[in-house]
């Protein structure tokens, strides 16, 4: 009945405006016929019945809101930023929907917490064994802030999150002194050992009670300190000018380990690393790594190439290594990689960053022989992983160690795939197959494994040293223990020092060395050299005084080592 009315009056109207003049009547009835229509045809909005829970009340409201976000404005629901809706603002309305609001607030919570001291023992040689304990450090707990951010839905908790831990007081550990009676005793070893002592190279042959220093020279580096396989040289390098700057450079010498023995430069310069093949004792050969030294951090950058080279027969004959590895590309390649020479001498195993693989050290090349002119070196990818982000201008790289039957490598794994974790795990891997197995989960980033020589009467069974962290999720700060298993992984069991003992292992891989018998173990403790008998479970402090020691070798191994009579 309304529209037939408008429309009368319209008629009425147009009848009107049709005696003034034709065209003004044509136009005006065509706005007035579209106004018309479309007053005729808007839809009448559509109205839903929806559900709000907001505040812990719940009420139904009926509304012709298009979104979620729509509804709650016109019901006068004032969101913060933190407060979580379902479902999403964007969300159409239907009829029967339910829609949830969960208020979210945070805050910081900061309480006080004591710091638990530990217990250090101090192993004196000039207390007697028997003596009781000396507390010459009384332990003090101390004091920590730890920050807490608290989430809260609805009023109720429902996450905490450490942000922040600041010490207020450190913690005082206890020093306990303990008589080991060493002071007077000589403890017999087979072989010669030697390490760093201070910037010295210091020789022990075959008993403590005398160690000589050899005359390498000042300026030693650590980067190469390693006896050949008899025990009869050293290689060793020395770093440039006072060896105090931060720019890296070095040079490679040799000494023999006879007394008076003069160095001798091998004319390289700016190694890496460097080893002797553990199957050339007649006429040693030298494998090693070389680096372009430059002014950004860490102070060089390595070419990843490789070179050999057999020991000149005389002091006065030169020098003369093959590269066999031009360059070889590698994720953080500028930081460069670890390797280790297989005890048949024919292969090097190496690690970089994310790959773990072997190179031929005898290549054949075109013409079928084994002198390896055509320059290349085959390689086999034996393993990859996904690298570990330091966040840092170093690079954590697995160290290497080969069974005595040339067929196995025990390394570390970064577990996992993110990068960013701080997870380590043990693992074995056959060379000839490429089979890998994990032996120890969560050992620690600066595990260090090596594997012992073959017993003389049991040539297929022997031993793996390696370090354990005390705590494995914070391994690279974390102290460590040191730890034997059986050569397929059983039989792990902690052996040095006792539990509850705070203690400190270095984290350059050349921290352990064990005897040519694979029955002892030489190890820096604290900085301390000690010799730790395996089958009487006695360890003896073998150096003197106060000074930092690192860099253990020990002769003869491979090859060198005498059989059995």
């Amino acid at each position: 009945m309304v529209r037939l009315r408008s429309l009368q009056a319209f008629l009425i109207y147009l009848i009107r405006i049709l005696r003034r003049g034709w065209r003004q009547a044509a136009w005006l009835a065509i706005l007035l016929l579209g106004a018309a229509c479309r007053t005729a045809v808007a839809p009448t909005p559509a109205a839903y019945q929806v559900s709000l829970t907001v505040d812990g009340q719940q009420t139904t409201h009926t509304t012709t809101a298009v979104t979620v976000r729509d509804f709650l404005e016109t019901a006068g629901v004032v969101l913060a930023p933190a407060d979580e809706v379902s479902p999403p603002l964007f969300t159409p309305l239907v009829d029967g929907l339910t829609i949830t609001v969960v208020r979210v607030t945070e805050r910081l919570e900061v309480s006080e917490q004591p710091i638990p001291f530990g217990r250090r023992l101090l192993r004196n040689a000039e207390l007697d064994a028997a003596a009781p304990p000396q507390i010459i450090q009384p332990g003090r707990d101390g004091l920590q802030a730890i920050t807490v951010r608290a989430v809260y839905r609805d009023g109720r908790e429902a996450e905490r999150w450490p942000t922040q831990t600041r010490v207020l007081t450190p913690a005082q550990d206890e020093i306990v002194m303990v008589g080991i009676g060493a002071a007077q005793t000589n403890v017999a070893f087979p072989g010669v050992i030697a390490y760093i002592d201070d910037g010295r190279a210091v020789l022990l042959r075959g008993a403590t009670a005398l160690p000589e220093q050899l005359a390498t020279g000042a300026g030693l580096d650590g980067r190469v300190f390693r006896l050949s396989p008899s025990g009869g040289h050293l290689l060793y390098s020395r770093a440039a000018g006072d060896g105090n700057g931060a720019r890296f450079g070095n040079s490679l010498w040799v000494i023999r380990t006879t007394r008076d023995a003069r160095p001798q430069p091998l004319g390289v310069e700016n190694v890496l690393w460097a080893d002797w093949d553990p199957s050339r004792s007649a006429r040693p050969r030298i494998a090693y790594t070389t680096a372009a030294p430059t002014d950004l951090p860490p102070g060089w950058e390595a070419n990843n190439d490789l070179w050999l080279g057999s020991l000149p027969t005389s002091a006065t004959a030169a020098f003369a290594p093959e590269r066999i590895v031009a360059s070889y590309p590698a994720a953080y390649g500028w930081w460069g990689g670890n390797y280790a020479w297989s005890p048949d001498g024919r292969f090097l195993a190496y690690s970089f960053a994310d790959e773990i693989g072997l190179i031929d050290a005898q290549p054949r090349d075109s013409d079928g022989d084994d002198d390896g002119d055509n320059g290349a070196a085959p390689r086999r990818v034996l393993q990859r992983f996904t690298e570990y982000n330091t966040l840092a201008d170093w690079v954590w790289v697995p160290t290497l160690s080969w069974s005595p039957d040339g067929r196995f490598l025990a390394f570390t794994l970064h577990a996992g795939d993110d990068p960013n974790a701080p997870l380590f795990d043990g693992w074995l891997l056959d060379a000839q197959s490429g089979l890998a197995v994990r032996t120890r989960a969560q050992v620690g980033a600066w595990a260090h494994w090596r594997w012992a020589p073959a017993a003389p009467d049991a040539p297929a069974d022997s031993r793996i040293a390696f370090l354990q962290a005390i705590d494995p999720l914070d391994s690279l700060r974390s102290p460590y223990a040191l730890w034997l298993m059986d050569q397929d992984g059983s039989n792990a069991r902690r052996v040095y020092p006792p539990p509850g003992e705070n203690s400190f292992f270095p984290r350059e891989p050349q921290s352990l060395a064990w005897s040519p018998d694979g029955q002892s173990l030489a190890f820096i403790f604290n900085n301390q050299v000690v010799l730790f008998d395996l089958a009487g479970g006695g360890a003896q402090i073998v150096s003197q005084g106060d000074g930092r020691r690192s860099h253990l070798t020990w002769a003869p191994y491979g090859t060198a080592v005498a059989p059995a009579p």
